[in-house]
């Protein structure tokens, strides 16, 4: 199974109801292309630069491959999303993560709600296979070891030397060059988690210095509730 997210920003001039346009298509594409699977919208609560995060699955690269050609993405999706398009909504960032993804052996990622949170791991060139294959294992084991923490899934970033060039530096690596996604029952847990006493936890507010042999040399998370509507200024 193919896991993918596409995370945008949005343009601060977009009206409304173009970008709830944007939302409703996200979130209703299933309907339309049976090949796009678990399909959720959330919108951004962290400070990284981005807004709107949608999430989905495909079975297979087949399916995946079905769905980039389908007229429901041609006609609807890349109207509020090409930038030849009058219609656009969303506008670049600098988080180089339009789309991230990884391979799993199945949906072992679905949440019936709660919030999402999306960890992405900038891992150095230098790093062995085994010392990745043990950052993989821990955050794969979080919930073991972390009350607050429902679900984590982690993996390589197969996707992301797929789409914008910026993402993708010399050599054909992906910027992120792995994901980490977790899952919490509410946003409190999500807190608790980030301010308590784990390993991991530490590890993040280190970012990252001193653990696992320093492989990890950058990281950027966003997080939101599943299928919640977009917050209202003020």
């Amino acid at each position: 199974m193919i896991r993918r997210f596409e995370i945008y920003s949005v343009q601060a001039q977009a009206p409304d109801r173009r970008v709830l346009a944007l939302e409703t298509a996200c979130r209703r594409c299933g309907q339309f292309i049976p090949e796009v699977l678990h399909t959720a919208v959330g919108w951004n609560l962290s400070d990284a630069p981005a807004e709107l995060v949608w999430e989905h699955a495909f079975d297979s690269a087949e399916t995946y491959r079905r769905y980039m050609v389908h007229p429901y993405h041609a006609d609807v999706l890349d109207r509020y999303l090409l930038p030849d398009s009058p219609e656009r909504v969303v506008a670049d960032n600098d988080l180089r993560a339009g789309l991230v993804g990884y391979a799993c052996d199945g949906p072992v990622f679905v949440m019936a709600g709660g919030v999402r949170r999306l960890v992405l791991l900038r891992v150095g060139r230098d790093a062995s296979p085994t010392q990745i294959d043990h950052l993989v294992s821990v955050l794969g084991d979080a919930p073991a070891e972390v009350d607050d923490l429902t679900l984590s899934v982690a993996g390589a970033n197969t996707l992301g030397s797929a789409w914008f060039d910026a993402e993708t530096p010399i050599g054909g690596r992906p910027f992120w060059g792995y994901l980490w996604e977790q899952g919490f029952r509410t946003g409190d847990a999500l807190d608790a988690y980030l301010d308590g006493p784990s390993a991991l936890a530490l590890a993040e507010r280190r970012e990252w210095k001193g653990i696992m042999d320093d492989i990890v040399e950058a990281a950027v998370s966003v997080h939101y509730v599943i299928d919640a509507p977009r917050p209202q200024p003020g």
